[in-house]
């Protein structure tokens, strides 16, 4: 049932994404260029993201559903999976990890960059 249900929402985050977004560019310490892929924020400012990361010379993409609390300024993740080659959207169902729990951001990790740049867009 929970794969049912978390194929129907990856069905409907991709059928309603937005441009891809630009939150990380590579750098000399990780070569991974990082996109918010979609953005949906509920009535308690929790946002709900699908996001991915294109690796290493267009190796793969990771692929990464997450919750983001900007009052807390921390994140959830809920679902993860990874693909051969660079891809807009997945095309896989992605595997549950609804079992995480909230964690705190660290400074100059790839999390904390993505909180602070959908935190702070208006």
């Amino acid at each position: 049932m929970k794969n049912i249900l978390l194929f129907i929402t990856l069905v409907s985050i991709t059928n309603t994404s937005i441009a891809n977004d630009l939150y990380r560019a590579p750098s000399p310490g990780d070569s991974g260029t990082y996109f918010i892929l979609n953005s949906e924020k509920n009535d308690e400012g929790v946002h709900t993201l699908l996001t991915s990361r294109v690796g290493k010379d267009n190796a793969y993409t990771d692929f990464t559903k997450l919750k983001v609390n900007c009052n807390s300024q921390q994140y959830m993740e809920l679902a993860g999976g990874s693909e051969d080659g660079v891809k807009k959207k997945p095309s896989k169902l992605l595997k549950d990890w609804s079992k995480s729990k909230w964690t705190p951001i660290v400074a100059g990790s790839s999390k904390f960059d993505l909180v602070r740049h959908v935190c702070n867009k208006k």
